[in-house]
This record gives C-alpha cells, sequence and structure tokens, in this order.
C-alpha cells in the first residue's frame, strides 16, 4: 500500500512531470500554428504527419490529466486506490511511443536521402519499432498486473523499448552530422548553413536521447516510484518538438543560405543613339541604395533598372545551396 513517507517520489514527481509536460504542450501548439501559417506549400503528406503528431500529444496530455485527477482527487485519501493501474494511465504509454515512431521514422527518411545507406536506415527503423513494440507490451503487462507496486518485473521492457530509443537517437543524430560533413564544398554561406545544420541535428537528437536514457536508468533503480514516469512524460513532448523545430527552422535556414532581399540592376556602356553595336554582356549586382545614387551621376555608365523584386524563402526551395545534404533537409 501507498503511504504518505512516499507520495513525493511516486505522484509527487508524476504531478511535477505533468506540468513539465503541460508547457511543452503549449510549445507545440506554438509551432504547429507556425507550422501551417509558414509552409502552406508543404506535400499533404507532411500536413498530415504534423497534425497526427498533434492530436497523439494532445491525447497523450489528456490521458496523463485523467490519471493524476482520478488518483490524487477522486481518490484523495484512498491510500488502496494508489497502488491499483488505471486504463488512461497504461494508454498514455502507447501514444508516447506511437509519437518516438513516426519522429524516428521522418529522420531515418533525411539521413536514408542524405546516405543512401540501407542498412543504416533499416537499423534506425528497426529500433524505433522496438520502442513503440515494447510501449504496447508495457501496456498489456499493465492491465494484467494490476499493481503499480508490480511494475518491477517490467524492467526489462522499459529498459529495452526506451534504450532502443535513445539508440535510434543517437544514430539518428551522429549519421546525419557526419553526412553534413562530407557536405562542405569550401563555399562560406554553403559551410556556415551546415554547420549550423549540425548543431541544431546534435541538440536535438542528444536532448531525446538523453532524456530517454534519464528515464531507462530511475525505472530500472527504482521502479516502485514514479520519477521515470516524469521523463517518460516529457519525453513525448520532446520528439514532437524536435520535428517541428526541424520543420519550422527552414525559413530561417533558407534565409541564410539564399540571397539576400534587395534590387537587381545592371550596368551596360554608354552608346550613342543609333549605334548599331550590340551591348556587352551585362553583370548582374546587387547593390545598396547609395550604390544606386552613386551610378545614377556617374559617367560613362548608364543605369538600367532591370527588375525589381521582394523575393521570398520559397524562391529558393528548389536548390537554396550547392550541398545535397544541406537540400535533403531543407526540402523535408
Amino acid at each position: 500500500m501507498a503511504s504518505h513517507t512516499n507520495l513525493d517520489t511516486t505522484y509527487g514527481s508524476a504531478f511535477i512531470g505533468l506540468i513539465a509536460a503541460a508547457v511543452l504542450y503549449g510549445v507545440t501548439l506554438l509551432q504547429t500554428y507556425l507550422y501551417y501559417r509558414r509552409y502552406p506549400r508543404d506535400s499533404v503528406v507532411v500536413k498530415i504527419m504534423v497534425f497526427i503528431l498533434w492530436l497523439l500529444d494532445t491525447t497523450h496530455l489528456v490521458l496523463c490529466i485523467i490519471a493524476i485527477y482520478w488518483y490524487l482527487v477522486t481518490n484523495f485519501s484512498n491510500e488502496d486506490a494508489l497502488d491499483r493501474t488505471m486504463w488512461s494511465m497504461e494508454l498514455q504509454t502507447d501514444c508516447n511511443g506511437l509519437i518516438g515512431l513516426i519522429v524516428e521514422c521522418f529522420f531515418a527518411r533525411r539521413v536514408w536521402i542524405m546516405s543512401r545507406n540501407r542498412v543504416l536506415t533499416a537499423i534506425i527503423v528497426l529500433l524505433a519499432c522496438v520502442h513503440f513494440g515494447l510501449g504496447i507490451v508495457f501496456t498489456v503487462e499493465g492491465f494484467i498486473l494490476m499493481e503499480t507496486t508490480k511494475f518491477a518485473r517490467l524492467i526489462w521492457v522499459t529498459s529495452t523499448g526506451l534504450g532502443s530509443a535513445a539508440a535510434a537517437d543517437i544514430i539518428i543524430a551522429g549519421s546525419l552530422c557526419y553526412y553534413l560533413g562530407k557536405g562542405r564544398t569550401g563555399l562560406t554561406r554553403t559551410d556556415s548553413l551546415i554547420s549550423t545544420l549540425i548543431a541544431y541535428s546534435l541538440t536535438t537528437g542528444l536532448v531525446t536521447s538523453v532524456i530517454a536514457f534519464m528515464a531507462v536508468v530511475t525505472f530500472a533503480t527504482m521502479p516502485t516510484n514514479f520519477i521515470w514516469l516524469a521523463f517518460f512524460w516529457v519525453l513525448g513532448k520532446c520528439y514532437v518538438n524536435s520535428l517541428l523545430a526541424a520543420l519550422n527552422s527552414r525559413e530561417f535556414l533558407r534565409e541564410k543560405a539564399a540571397i539576400q532581399e534587395g534590387t537587381f540592376i545592371h550596368f551596360s556602356p554608354c552608346q550613342s543613339v543609333g549605334s548599331n553595336r550590340n551591348v556587352r554582356d551585362m553583370e548582374i549586382l546587387e547593390i545598396s541604395e547609395a550604390d544606386k545614387v552613386r551610378a545614377a551621376v556617374a559617367a560613362p555608365l548608364s543605369v538600367n533598372i532591370i527588375h525589381t523584386q521582394s523575393l521570398s524563402t520559397t524562391d529558393f526551395m528548389e536548390n537554396p545551396v550547392s550541398s545535397p545534404s544541406a537540400n535533403a533537409i531543407l526540402l523535408v
């Protein structure tokens, strides 16, 4: 029977995890809104994937709230209920597992596009499937055991499942960094972009892998409390936000790689009226407002304004940089 002395490490830890998960869910909402606002030209498949992740993330948070409410409010002062499992506490595991599967497969696709390495991609997908599959096993066993104090029997399930997720995240981050590094061209703008992409890949991969590792360690050493559950609830939110951050960062990265917004003019040698000589090839230059003023009064050049337009980031979606590795990330 749960006692008042261990409530801090059981439902107290779960409550803190719920607060952290709710905060990260707010970030998910913001990133989802920004995605649909900024990228209306993305494929239908990607838009549906984002919607499904948002739906799963919302469902997961609702299930967690139902569980905490049932334990701490509905069964307030009923200590016997604290040791029993309930349906929403079990089902939330599958939501997180499915979120991890979708996100890891998304990044596995990027690894495949960049490397064309079937073995490497298959390993990532296999680890993601192991993570999801053992999550289902944990749910089924949880309904069978019916008592949270018996979760110690499931150490191998949780350790293997979350360990597979951490391994997949590390392989994804390492692979992206390796193949991005190979795509360096020697051009300052492109190499700067690749360095930024490497930093993004390392950050997102390490965050999820570290949290998954912490969940494994805390469950293996303290299976009778819910410290591990706090890490697990946060893990799913980090997966969703890592994918949304990868999608939403493309606008910034394209601007970093593209020609700066401005007015394009060209110069040609002055000719007398009626001259039949062909105008030599004209070089297009991007100049500042001050440069245009000086060019307008300079001789013997005449300034012909060819085209003025504001360039959007979508103008560079086809070939924003000369590195195929970077393109694989910028173009989804």
